[in-house]
């Protein structure tokens, strides 16, 4: 069976490809799941089980079970831990949601506000800038070559951030967070733009803004939009220093926390592993 593969963060760099189609052994009875996708991938790089726990499957733009069942051409994700997916709701014509790799700093997102607020009292934004910060710690580093590996470095400042994003599953996650904060407070238009690619420091990577009748639920709502991107959208963000780079360390997207997990085939016998290989899941934590 043939699927189309896309590969995000540490693992783009693993298998030197973003995308690629493979070939799945498959039966008249019994078609390939998630897990035995997952597992031909152990067996072209064993580093993948590095991010075992914490790897998501997602088929067609959705986070699955390890013992979903493929179809021809699905399209299939292995996505690590997110920095920052659920199916899009629609969309509201005072929403501005984007992800882009032009800069920030002069994106006409405050005309936005204006044009499409009605009678507003309050615009509360949030600017998120690439920090200058120092990184000294043993980290899952890139070095020649596209290799990684443990290391512990003397302190270097951060020059740049690089972000990545599953670009269907991220705008839809980014529209989910506009409609939960509508439900929540009465908003009148919002924005939420993020930077994609390489970003130095100092420069802008996320913008929030929200407009209101009252500052109260501007606040509020500006501060829910911020947290809330940083642990449900599939955004991954690399530090790079003039030396060195390396992946930060994300955290599970809500869906794939919902996952049952069982034992790492690796540890059973060969009769149990035929026993349980539809139902594997991921089971290390992310070491990167």
């Amino acid at each position: 069976m043939r699927v189309h593969v896309l590969l995000f963060g540490p693992l783009a760099e693993i298998y030197a490809t973003r995308e690629e189609w493979i070939e799945l052994p498959s039966s008249s009875n019994e078609a390939p799941t998630a897990a035995d996708l997952y597992r031909h991938y152990r067996q072209r790089d064993p580093r993948i089980g590095e991010l075992q726990k914490s790897l998501h499957i997602a088929v067609n733009q959705t986070i699955v079970a390890p013992n979903h069942p493929l179809a021809p051409n699905d399209e299939v994700a292995l996505l690590p831990p997110v920095c920052g997916g659920t199916s899009a709701p629609e969309s509201n014509a005072a929403d501005l949601i984007d992800l882009l790799e032009t800069p920030l700093e002069t994106y006409p997102w405050r005309e936005h506000l204006t044009r499409t607020a009605k009678n507003f009292g309050a615009i509360t934004s949030f600017e998120g800038l690439v920090r200058h910060d120092k990184v000294s710690t043993a980290q899952l580093s890139t070095g020649q070559g596209g290799s990684e590996q443990a290391s512990t470095r003397q302190s270097e400042p951060v020059t740049a951030l690089a972000f990545e994003a599953y670009r269907p599953m991220a705008l839809a996650a980014l529209q989910q967070i506009a409609t939960e904060a509508r439900q929540r407070w009465p908003i009148q238009a919002l924005v939420l733009l993020h930077r994609l690619g390489n970003i130095p420091t100092g420069q802008i990577c996320v913008i929030i803004a929200v407009a209101t009748s009252h500052r109260e639920e501007a606040f509020a709502a500006c501060k829910f939009l911020i947290d809330t991107l940083k642990t449900t959208v599939p955004l991954w963000k690399k530090e790079i220093t003039a030396s060195s780079s390396h992946w930060v360390r994300g955290v599970l997207l809500p869906a794939a926390k919902e996952t049952t997990s069982a034992p790492n085939p690796e540890t059973q016998s060969r009769a149990e592993s035929e026993k349980t290989q539809r139902r594997f899941v991921l089971n290390k934590k992310l070491s990167s």
